[in-house]
């Protein structure tokens, strides 16, 4: 049987999630319109984190393929998002390639952290690190 890219139709985008905006997870209500592709990774390698009490974020910065899901959403519903994510002040929104569960890549929206991280007085980072 051959296999078939999947599509997002031509008012929406397509958008990579990797933590609260998961399925199971207390902000996946923001995609309850939009449409479940298939599980990815990332092609490249980005570090994960995710600080205590705090919503994990991506660097770039060397770390491991991460993996998420990948959807088909609104752009009225991506502005939503990016008001949660408050893109631009605390997170940016980049594109950046995944694979699909069916080895297809696909060109995705992403959020990064935007601020550098910062450094306690021992020199060690201070939040703990989760490599997915």
């Amino acid at each position: 049987m051959k296999r078939k890219r999947k599509k997002c139709r031509s008012n929406q985008v397509k958008l990579f999630v990797y933590g609260t905006l998961k399925r199971g997870f207390s902000n996946h209500n923001f995609l309850e319109e939009a449409t479940f592709l298939d599980n990815a990774i990332t092609l490249k390698s980005y570090l994960l984190i995710s600080p205590k009490k705090e919503y994990p974020y991506l660097l770039e910065q060397k770390g491991k393929k991460v993996e998420g899901e990948l959807y088909c959403i609104k752009y009225k519903d991506l502005k939503k998002i990016d008001r949660l994510e408050e893109s631009g002040s605390y997170y940016l929104r980049k594109k950046i390639k995944v694979k699909d569960s069916q080895g297809f890549i696909h060109l995705a929206f992403c959020y990064f952290l935007k601020k550098p991280l910062r450094w306690n007085r021992k020199g060690e980072k201070s939040f703990k690190r989760i490599l997915i």
